[in-house]
C-alpha cells in the first residue's frame, strides 16, 4: 500500500485501484449518495466499495493530479477554472433526487441547509479535484457532503477557485482584479443565474461563517483535528476573508453582473 499525501497524514492509503481512509458516522449515507451518483451516470466521483468493522472506508481511486497551489500554471489556468466550474455543475445535476429516492435515515458531518435542493460537496476546492491535461476530471473526499441549496456549494467553490481571499496572505496567488475576473469566469462556466450572482457575495460570507462556527465548536469539544486547525490560524484566516469580501462586495457584484 502507498500512503497518499494531503490532509490527515498517515491515515489515507492507496491499495491498487482502491483508497482506504477513516470512516465516520456519516460514511454509510455518503456511500449511498456515491452510488446514487453512479446510477445517474456520474463517474467523476469515487466508487463506494466497503466500510470495514475496523472503522475504515474503501472507495475507488480517482485518477489524476490533485494540487492546491493556484499559482501553479497547471492548476490556475483559465482552462482548468472553466472545466472545474462545469464539473461542479455536472455533479449538481447528478446529485438531484437523492433525498427523495434514498428512503434511509441520513447522517451528515455538516448540518443541512435550507432549502435542501441537492446534496452539496461542500469542499469543492483545488485540493479535492483531480486533474488531467489542464482539465478537472474528478472529485474526491465527500465527507463534508450535506443537503443545501446549489448556491451554498457554488459560493464556496468560487471562494476557493478565484480565490476570493486577501492577497496579503502569501499563499494567495492572485490580486483582487484577477480574483474578480476568475470569479466571473467560474460563474459563467457554471451557468449561474443573475439572481445567484447577486446573492453570491453574502452567501460566501455565510458559508465561511458557518465553517468557522463548526471549527470552533469542534475544537471546543476536543476534536484534535480542529484544535490544530484553529491553532494554526485557519479560523482567523476565514474571518479575515469574510471581512475582505465584505469590503469588496460592490466590486464583486459589478464584476459578476
Amino acid at each position: 500500500m502507498k500512503q497518499l499525501e494531503g490532509g490527515r497524514t498517515g491515515q489515507i492509503w492507496r491499495d491498487g485501484n482502491s483508497v482506504i481512509r477513516p470512516s465516520g458516522a456519516w460514511t454509510p449515507t455518503v456511500h449511498r449518495f456515491l452510488r446514487h451518483l453512479r446510477n445517474r451516470g456520474f463517474r467523476a466521483a469515487p466508487e463506494p466499495i466497503a466500510i470495514s468493522a475496523e472503522g475504515q472506508e474503501v472507495v475507488g481511486y480517482v485518477a489524476g493530479r490533485v494540487c492546491e497551489d493556484l499559482g501553479d500554471p497547471f492548476v490556475g489556468s483559465e482552462r482548468m477554472l472553466i472545466s472545474a466550474a462545469r464539473l461542479l455543475r455536472d455533479f449538481h445535476s447528478a446529485s438531484e433526487g437523492f433525498l427523495e429516492a434514498d428512503g434511509e435515515i441520513n447522517t451528515w458531518m455538516l448540518p443541512p441547509q435550507e432549502p435542501r435542493e441537492i446534496i452539496c460537496h461542500a469542499d469543492f476546492a483545488p485540493y479535492n479535484v483531480a486533474t488531467m491535461d489542464h482539465e478537472a476530471v474528478g472529485i474526491i473526499d465527500f465527507d463534508t457532503s450535506h443537503p443545501a441549496p446549489r448556491l451554498w456549494d457554488l459560493a464556496y467553490a468560487v471562494y476557493r477557485w478565484a480565490p476570493l481571499s486577501d492577497p496579503a496572505n502569501p499563499a494567495v496567488a492572485f490580486g483582487l482584479e484577477e480574483q474578480l475576473r476568475r470569479a466571473e469566469i467560474f460563474c459563467t462556466a457554471y451557468g449561474a443565474t443573475v439572481e445567484e450572482r447577486q446573492q453570491l457575495p453574502e452567501m460566501i460570507r455565510r458559508r465561511l461563517q458557518a465553517l468557522v462556527d463548526f471549527m470552533l465548536a469542534n475544537a471546543a469539544a476536543g476534536d484534535e483535528t480542529f484544535v490544530e486547525d484553529v491553532a494554526t490560524g485557519d479560523a482567523s484566516l476565514y474571518l479575515n476573508d469574510i471581512q475582505y469580501i465584505g469590503t469588496h462586495r460592490d466590486r464583486l457584484l459589478k464584476a459578476l453582473s
